[in-house]
């Protein structure tokens, strides 16, 4: 028979010790190219360094596609473990590893015709700004869409949607908006793969008029799973450890 004290050990370590060999279920939306289409071989480049991590630490990674609003609801909810791709301010209520996977910097972008220049909110009078409906542009810019979405002159202009970057295209092409807040990364790689694959024979070409300051990338992880804090600790780790190796690097140069 096991010695009571060692059976306590081992039965402490059990309790206390990581996660192992579990499914991780991760949510995102369509946010090319950090999070691409689960189908696709290149997944986006914070799909493939969480995978890599998951991996690495023997779990597997179920990747899921769902419009945002909907990845908090059903993370916060505990059916999912995790979103791909957040801002603190996001879900600030969520379980976070330290360091970001990617610093994100949202950009004003405008047709290459256009004159404006963003300088600060003094400058965004009579614009009007296509943002995503429960997108986080950091505290900075939060509290300007809650003061000024649907305030007559509509300067600020809300969407949603699995293509937002179609939606967006139209709306440029028709004068509804002026003006895309975007990711500086995710806003021209997918307008080029939307004139790519479209048939419009729209050539409109876009520049970025200014940006936000920079926000952290990370996977949010529910608040309502026993095992958040330990995923967290081993994206610390694995994280630490594909930055050293190199393979991040080589992971971001595959979307460039």
């Amino acid at each position: 028979m096991m010695p009571k004290v060692l059976s306590l050990i081992l039965f402490l370590f059990v309790a206390t010790g990581p996660v192992k060999g579990n499914q991780v279920i991760l949510s995102a939306d369509l946010w090319c190219p950090y999070t691409c289409e689960p189908s696709a071989d290149d997944k986006g480049i914070l799909v493939d360094a969480i995978d890599s991590i998951l991996q690495q630490s023997g779990h597997q990674l179920d990747y899921q596609l769902v419009n945002w609003a909907r990845a908090i609801k059903m993370t916060r909810s505990g059916k999912y473990d995790g979103i791909v791709g957040a801002y603190i301010s996001d879900a600030p209520d969520f379980v976070f590893h330290t360091e970001p996977i990617q610093i994100s910097k949202m950009c004003f972008f405008v047709k290459k015709d256009d004159p404006w220049k963003y300088f600060g909110k003094d400058t965004l009078k009579d614009r009007k700004i296509s943002v995503v409906n429960a997108y986080s542009y950091g505290e900075y810019f939060d509290d300007y869409i809650v003061k000024n979405h649907n305030q007559g002159d509509k300067s600020i202009v809300q969407i949603s949607g699995m293509d937002i970057t179609k939606t967006r295209v139209e709306q440029l092409k028709s004068d509804q908006i002026d003006t895309v807040l975007e990711d500086w990364r995710v806003f021209p790689y997918n307008v080029a793969t939307y004139k790519k694959n479209s048939d419009s024979q729209w050539k409109a070409e876009f520049k970025s008029a200014g940006c936000l300051p920079g926000e952290g990338l990370f996977i949010a992880l529910s608040p309502n799973r026993d095992t958040s804090k330990d995923y967290a600790e081993i994206i610390n780790q694995g994280l630490k450890q594909l930055a050293d190796s190199g393979k991040l690097n080589e992971i971001i140069s595959r979307y460039e």
